[in-house]
């Protein structure tokens, strides 16, 4: 009869044990790997125009391979070509719409997750290596550059992909792990300098490995040269790095710099960069939770005396930068990319030694959970209206407002000029304003860098320019290496600028030049006994002087000089009221032709202070009145007594200075506010 007994019937799980069982950490990992792809995809496509670098690299790509790489080859401070190579594919394939462009680099940044966890798996067991590939899956930087159309990802993926391979061929000792990892380290070396550092990292890990591992060592030691041999050509054969050679030792570090940068990197590695991250206080404290985290982790890799080689790659990146300021560089958060999986990896040592108990589950969970969402919270704006480049908007204002060629007119004087500080923005240009030439004529300062434009040269192109244009589009950008000494901007000062706005890209500013259409206000003014004004010209009406174009620009000239030393710097403010009884005006800073503020300015000498009120193109036609006023740092007008041209002041807080004729264009102008509202507009 117990023969013929059923079979008793397994208990039954609960559910909490179907869901542990099911909750492993391969299913966890595929789960991390979605969230980062999420991460790095979505609202990728309203991140705006390229900024310089991702432009270059679409420039570049548009060369056959070999021109790509003769290209690279001969410029200086340039990257290896593989990535502009595949590039090239890329775009020949899905074109070079910008979001298009950066998905190249989406896939680099999601397979660098794994990759983190294969590290990790190195060193801890599997959930603390699923946390390691979630800090990198969520960092807020490394989402960044898989999201840009530059190497940055990719030399991240193949530097960490090194030091996985490089760890795994020390403890197994396999051929296959060898030829992997020479395979990794000469592709990663072809896409950026900076997945080198992964070697640099196995070098120094084996000063205390030697002993140990001395004929495995000896192997690598042979795939090292083996590598060498293979990436040598091109560092021995392009130019470009042979003239970047020189700027070493041009950077000057000091300890006030140190501290600068290394406050700047804490928040950059594992925050985000600046552009991106949010203000207040959740940014500071996740920084430092996962700084601690890190600290606590390279404290226990002491101990454990493991994890070396992750130390090492930490201490060549921090060695890289510091090369890179002696070089004169400025510090970029780019540049802290290759430490990020190591520290990732670092930050998950303290849940791996942490003690298996229920009492410690909880305050893991929690600090776990901070790990992961908190740097994603704290650069939540670039999810919201974050947009990486605008010179499109830049180049749209230029060729909606610029003026060409009148019929039966000077050509040349009255066809606009657009001066491009840097010849880098000649990229940006032919790839934004590809038919500039049919509108506009372009100056480049200086024509090559390196050297730096020097006086002599911004004195004469710009001179000429002014010469042969009645006015000037001045886009400044990328400053430190083309001007570093400001000489273009020290000589616009002299010119009537007209408008000032800041993009992303750049600062485009619109300049009058000297032309023989001024009304003269003479007489003497005094203002508030610190200022006497003899003279005031503007782009004023009379019976043998024309009208003014909307869509131009009113200029004024103050001649003016202090009475007594001063202590404070004036500010200037002019206006037109319209027929309507609308105000357009404008407040500046009062500076000199040499720029200098009236607190610098000696008693007794005479001054001029020149700008241009911009006037839309859409505006009404008709009558303006010009006024002027001389405004304290309080926001107080200083008052004025006395006249000018005939016209009695006695103790106002204005200057009326008399009419404005303004006309329609004379030429098809595009209207300012609806042309806003359609690209967007400047950041300020």
């Amino acid at each position: 009869m117990a023969a013929n007994a059923p079979a008793p019937r397994p208990a039954r799980l609960g559910f909490a044990a179907r869901w542990r069982r099911r909750i492993t950490p391969t299913a966890a990992l595929t789960a991390v790997v979605a969230v980062g792809a999420l991460l790095r995809s979505v609202r990728l496509e309203q991140l705006g125009d390229f900024d310089f670098d991702e432009v270059a690299s679409a420039w570049y790509a548009r060369a056959a391979p070999g021109d790509v790489i003769a290209a690279i080859a001969e410029a200086p401070f340039e990257h290896p070509p593989l990535y502009y190579v595949g590039l090239h594919y890329w775009t020949t394939w899905f074109g070079e719409y910008e979001p298009l462009v950066r998905w190249m680099s989406v896939p680099f940044g999601v397979l660098l997750v794994p990759a983190t966890y294969q590290l990790a798996r190195m060193y801890l067991r599997p959930w603390p290596s699923v946390l390691a590939a979630g800090i990198a899956a969520c960092s807020p930087l490394l989402i960044f550059f898989s999201r840009e159309a530059r190497m940055y990802a990719a030399a991240a993926l193949f530097g960490t992909l090194a030091l996985w391979l490089f760890e795994r061929a020390m403890r197994r000792g396999r051929r296959r792990d060898w030829a992997a990892l020479a395979l990794t380290v000469v592709a990663g070396a072809y896409v950026d300098y900076t997945a080198a550092l992964s070697v640099v990292a196995m070098n120094v890990s084996l000063l205390w490995r030697f002993r140990t591992h001395r004929r495995r060592a000896l192997g690598f030691a042979a795939i090292e040269l083996a590598a060498l041999a293979l990436v040598a050509p091109w560092v021995l054969l392009a130019r470009g790095v042979q003239d970047s050679l020189p700027a070493f030792g041009a950077g000057v570090l000091s300890a006030d710099l140190i501290r600068e940068v290394a406050a700047s990197a804490r928040l950059d590695l594992f925050v985000g960069d600046a552009a991106v991250r949010g203000g207040g206080r959740a940014g500071e404290i996740v920084a430092w939770t996962l700084a601690a985290l890190v600290a606590a982790g390279v404290v226990l890799a002491f101990a454990r005396r493991t994890a070396g080689l992750l130390l090492a790659q930490v201490a060549a990146v921090l060695g890289f930068l510091l090369l890179l300021l002696v070089f004169a560089k400025d510090y970029q958060p780019r540049y802290l990319l290759p430490a990020i999986p190591a520290l990732a990896v670092l930050a998950a040592v303290p849940f791996d030694a942490a003690p298996r108990r229920a009492w410690a589950a909880l305050p893991a969970a929690v600090l776990a959970a901070a790990a992961l969402a908190g740097p994603v919270y704290a650069a939540r704006s670039y999810y919201e209206d974050y947009r990486r480049g605008d010179y499109r908007n830049i180049t749209t204002t230029i060729e909606g407002l610029a003026r060409p060629s009148r019929p039966a007119r000077d050509g040349g004087k009255y066809r606009d000029a657009v001066i491009l500080a840097g010849p880098w923005q000649g990229w940006y240009w032919r790839h934004y304003f590809p038919d500039f030439l049919d509108k506009v004529d372009v100056w480049f300062l200086p024509d090559e860098v390196p050297p730096a434009v020097t006086a002599q040269e911004v004195n004469e192109k710009l001179g000429r320019a002014a010469d042969n244009h009645r006015r000037l589009w001045v886009v400044l950008a990328g400053l430190e290496q083309a001007d570093p000494q400001g000489y273009t901007e020290s000589w616009l000062t002299s010119q009537w600028q007209a408008r000032s706005e800041v993009y992303r890209n750049g600062v485009l500013q619109l300049y009058m030049t000297n032309e023989l259409d001024l009304v003269d206000r003479r007489g003497r003014v005094e203002l508030g006994g610190d200022f006497e004004i003899d003279l005031i010209q503007y782009s004023g009406w009379r019976a043998d002087q024309g009208p003014r174009e909307a869509g131009d620009g009113v200029r004024f000239t103050v001649f003016i000089r202090a009475e007594r030393p001063l202590d404070y710097d004036l500010r200037l403010r002019v206006w037109l009221r319209t027929p309507g009884g609308e105000i357009i005006a404008k407040d500046l800073l009062a500076r000199d032709r040499a720029g200098h503020p009236t607190s610098a300015w000696p008693p007794g000498e005479r001054r001029q202070i020149r700008t241009a009120l911009w006037v839309p193109a859409e505006a009404e036609p008709g009558e303006y009145q010009a006024f002027a006023a001389f405004l304290t740092p309080d926001g107080g007008a200083l008052e004025a007594r006395g006249k000018l041209a005939k016209i009695p002041h006695p103790g106002v807080s204005y200057l009326w200075l008399g009419p404005v004729a303004i006309v329609p264009p004379s030429v098809p102008l595009v209207h300012e506010a609806a042309m806003r509202e359609l690209i967007g507009g400047p950041i300020r």
